[in-house]
């Protein structure tokens, strides 16, 4: 009896050790033995397989361990999951707790939602995973047909996120909302947000995420009572009037009739006030810390512009004039000190061959990724690539702002990791940095070969004012400084910042990570404009804001940003009077760290990230005023 006890324990331990190693072959080795020793299925899981789990994810929240780690192990918990489950009894009160769980429509950033996932699984949930950009109404069909306990929806793109109402409503119009908890997350959200669009929650990460779905489904009523006819009948009357409201306000086209508005105050009346200076002579000053009559303004707005055209978003990614348009008009109308180019994440990975889904008013993603690594190869850029065709929109663009109203056209296009995980999935490359590096800085090396010749095209067509690249994956919370220095950085440093010191152009990046390698892609690429988000529930893994950059990296680098994207799709009078709060209480809280820094213009106001293509524009232009009509008295009173 005491013998089969430790044998039992010493299985337990030895199933905990495999996953912490990320060993799945080993796990389900252990998971066979555990079922022939007469281990207890259920006590394998939580005590053997979760247990390692726990280990990891302690180790994670530690920084002594990063996604790919996490990844690892959860391959491993899987495969000793899938042997042990099916001979647990599942009886009365022992029954799993259902959950349903994606990543939104439009968006394939699925790491997060993966690891929700894993530590939903490992504290008992049985969780049914939809992928990533899954369709709106499947979360629902899904949920409906599982009887779910809880559904989680993720996004990392602020130009996605708004789907997440979307699934919410249609809970509601179904009369199924209250049967379930519903669980939102990824970087972008915030509380406000969550509680905004009817979910139960959101977290800053999977442990506490997993903490928090554990605790909430006890709270909810027996499945058959709340899963019955008659309760379902009783949420439709619930939500009835909530949703009539909702449907009024949704079939205005606020993107339209915003712009529309802009317009005709513009017509009538035009710039409010003669400025000093143009716009790209503001710009060039402040990169330079040179003299301004008030800092930059541009809120990242991209595909919103079209509205004011107005085209869909479909015509703006793939038609030449509509993107010019685009640009030309909201520039105009909104008094914009820069344009950045961006039309989506997917350009560079498309011309390696991976499938782009074109919704008609979304942002276009990666719908089919690459399945071997040996199947890439470099794509010529030529006539037809949608590299190619960025470059000559660009051109047309950057001409059309130049001459018509002396504005600054900043191409963008992705970086060499980032068009990687866009062709094969981020989920895999990382896995495969661990397991196969060699292999993933072969594939590595092509992106980079194929970005090179993005950039050089750019720069030989004279097709932007200055040239933003997307370096994402520099992020503390997914890999180790090292990690990325290897698996990009270095790529970045030695091949393409080259190119740009050839054509004497600054380099410049985007990344709206929540944790950033800082040193690496500011010090050590010389980076001269760094577009960034702050994240204030991430402040403890790492997110910085203009306090913490500006003494820094001020001497040798122009920060941008950092007013939050999500206060941008809020409308409202409310809505607008918070994005000029924010915007106001930044201008004049820069001002003076300028200053103490020995600097007094090196800043562009903006947002974290893209501004929503579905939002209002009345916000943009919110910000923008506050900026022209604060800015100069603030200038003079402050630097002198």
């Amino acid at each position: 009896m005491l013998e089969a006890f430790f044998m039992a324990a010493d299985i337990l331990n030895q199933l905990a050790e495999a996953v912490v190693d990320g060993d799945d072959d080993l796990a389900e080795e252990l998971a066979y033995k555990a079922l022939e020793e007469g281990v207890d299925p259920y006590d394998a899981i939580v005590n053997g397989l979760a247990r390692g789990m726990a280990i990891v994810s302690d180790q994670y929240e530690k920084g002594e361990a990063f996604v790919p780690h996490l990844l690892l192990a959860s391959g491993a918990m899987y495969a000793g999951m899938d042997i042990l489950s099916p001979e647990m009894i599942k009886e009365g009160e022992a029954m799993q707790a259902v959950g349903v769980i994606g990543t939104i429509e439009g968006d394939v950033h699925d790491i997060g939602k993966n690891l929700v996932k894993t530590m939903l699984s490992a504290g008992g949930f049985e969780m049914i995973d939809l992928g990533a950009d899954v369709p709106i109404e499947k979360f629902v069909e899904t949920a409906k047909e599982r009887k779910a306990d809880i559904i989680s929806m993720s996004a990392l793109m602020t130009t996605t996120m708004t789907n997440m109402e979307k699934v919410i409503e249609i809970l509601q119009e179904e009369g199924i909302r209250d049967s379930m908890k519903v669980m939102i997350g990824g970087a972008p959200v915030s509380e406000e947000y969550a509680s905004g669009i009817g979910a139960d929650s959101t977290h800053p990460d999977a442990m506490h995420a997993s903490a928090w779905a554990s605790e909430a489904v006890k709270e909810l009523e027996p499945k058959a009572a709340r899963w019955s006819e008659e309760k379902i009948n009783l949420g439709k009357i619930k939500y009835r009037e909530i949703l009539a409201k909702k449907t009024v306000s949704d079939k205005v086209d606020v993107g339209l009739e915003t712009a529309n508005k802009i317009k005709e105050e513009f017509e009538s009346i035009g710039v409010k006030s003669k400025e000093e200076m143009t716009h790209i002579d503001r710009t060039i000053s402040a990169m330079s810390d040179k003299k301004v009559d008030h800092l930059p303004v541009y809120p990242l707005a991209c595909g919103v512009l079209r509205k004011f055209v107005p085209v869909t978003y479909k015509e703006y990614a793939t038609n030449e004039d509509a993107f010019v348009q685009s640009a030309y008009l909201g520039s105009k109308y909104l008094d914009l000190d820069m344009f950045v180019g961006l039309i989506d994440l997917s350009a560079t990975s498309a011309d390696f061959g991976c499938k782009i889904k074109y919704p008609e008013d979304d942002t276009p993603s990666s719908e089919g990724h690459i399945k071997d690594y040996e199947k890439i190869e470099v794509p010529e850029l030529k006539e037809g690539t949608r590299g190619y065709e960025l470059v000559m929109a660009s051109k047309k663009a950057k001409e059309k702002l130049n001459k018509e109203l002396n504005t600054p056209f900043v191409g963008f296009h992705e970086g060499p990791l980032l068009t990687l995980t866009q062709l094969m999935g981020a989920d895999r490359v990382l896995m495969d940095m661990k397991t196969q590096p060699d292999v993933v800085l072969e594939a590595v090396q092509k992106c980079t070969d194929y970005v090179c010749q993005l950039s050089e095209l750019f720069f030989n067509e004279d097709a932007c004012d200055a040239l933003c690249i997307d370096n994402l994956w520099s992020n503390n919370v997914i890999m180790s400084e090292q990690d990325y220095w290897k698996f990009d950085g270095k790529f970045v440093y030695d091949q393409q910042i080259p190119i740009f010191k050839q054509y004497n152009q600054p380099y410049i990046i985007h990344n709206c990570a929540d944790a950033v390698h800082f040193e690496t892609q500011i010090r050590k690429f010389g980076t001269a404009l760094y577009s960034y988000a702050y994240y204030e529930k991430s402040r403890d893994k790492g997110s910085q804001n203009y306090a913490d950059l500006i003494p820094k990296y001020g001497d040798m680098c122009c920060m941008m940003g950092e007013v939050n994207p999500v206060e941008f799709m809020d409308g409202s009078a409310a809505g607008v009077q918070k994005v000029k709060d924010d915007t106001k209480n930044l201008l004049e809280n820069v001002l003076p760290v300028l200053k103490e820094n020995g600097l007094q213009s090196k800043y562009i106001l903006s947002s974290g990230c893209e501004i929503p293509p579905g939002g209002p524009l009345t916000t943009v232009q919110a910000m923008v005023n506050v900026v022209k009509e604060l800015g100069p008295e603030l200038q003079k009173n402050i630097m002198g």
